[in-house]
């Protein structure tokens, strides 16, 4: 049960939610939800349809059958590379270590999967092609995201039952730029939960909101992070304060982070600072 809501299968079964993660991933304005569950339950994607409707997408996305044989937990929508379109990961752990005896590929110990947003409505599986460190197999639960290190680039933390947690970095790839926005409320409560951020670079359009909470048992980072791709300018942006009063701001340049309370628009902004280095992805 999530709420008042039961999630089921296509077929109708009840499934054992786990992680729960928040993402437009298509760019429609509409926050999509995915779930991940138990063992011999694929993770859920179900796609906002709009006026309270959701479809159950995971067969179609790609998102099923990878994550058929593991049990599901924590969980984060997430621009790995920085291309404006929202990734999705998954980490994974068994509950039964006696599950390493029997013949079957869920272990006590699992890896954590990675997929790719294809700009289309699906998802790649890229777990494997992306470093070893997302392979190690642990006994994982939690997952949080941010930009530990200010450099443009979000990472995950990932807590495990055992042993210590682990902190993954991606690298490489395509020098995509981004925007960061840090946000402070006045007449809104002052870290501006559910503070709503719309975004338009050309005709990449996207939305964020500041969450308490996120995924399972863990806090994400509270500033809207937007990858761009390689457009260098953010046309416009529109907050949405949750006392209801919007803010508008223009012509932002990318690669920088910003500060902005409300009602006095950008109180601060910088360039990537550099730090330390950790396990990467790439």
């Amino acid at each position: 049960m999530l709420g008042r809501f039961c999630f089921v299968s296509q077929d109708g079964v009840e499934q054992a939610n786990m992680g729960v993660a928040l993402g437009d991933y298509q760019h429609t304005g509409r926050f999509s939800i995915a779930i991940t569950h138990f063992s011999d339950e694929y993770a859920a994607l179900f796609r906002n349809d709009g006026d309270m409707n959701f479809t159950d997408v995971s067969y179609a996305a790609g998102i099923a059958p990878p994550t058929t044989p593991y049990v599901g937990w924590g969980d984060a929508f997430f621009d790995f590379d920085n291309d404006g379109w929202p990734d999705l990961f998954m980490v994974n752990g068994h509950v039964y270590p006696q599950v390493d005896s029997l013949d079957i590929i869920g272990k006590y110990r699992e890896p954590k999967l990675l997929f790719l947003n294809q700009h289309n409505g699906t998802f790649k599986d890229v777990s494997k092609l992306v470093g070893p460190a997302i392979q190690i197999p642990q006994v994982s639960r939690g997952v949080a995201v941010g930009d530990l290190f200010n450099d443009g680039r979000l990472d995950i933390v990932i807590e495990n039952l055992k042993g210590g947690p682990m902190i993954l970095q991606p690298q490489g790839g395509p020098a995509n730029h981004w925007i960061s926005f840090e946000l402070e409320g006045t007449k809104s409560n002052r870290l501006a939960l559910n503070a709503r951020v719309k975004a338009a670079s050309g005709d990449l359009v996207q939305v964020g909101e500041v969450l308490s909470g996120g995924s399972y048992l863990s806090q994400n980072d509270l500033r809207i992070h937007f990858g761009l791709g390689d457009r260098s300018q953010v046309d416009k942006v529109e907050i949405m304060w949750p006392a209801g009063k919007p803010e508008i701001l223009t012509n932002l340049a990318a690669d920088h982070f910003y500060r902005v309370k409300e009602g006095e628009g950008i109180v601060r902004s910088g360039q990537i600072e550099r730090g330390a280095e950790s396990e990467s992805l790439m």
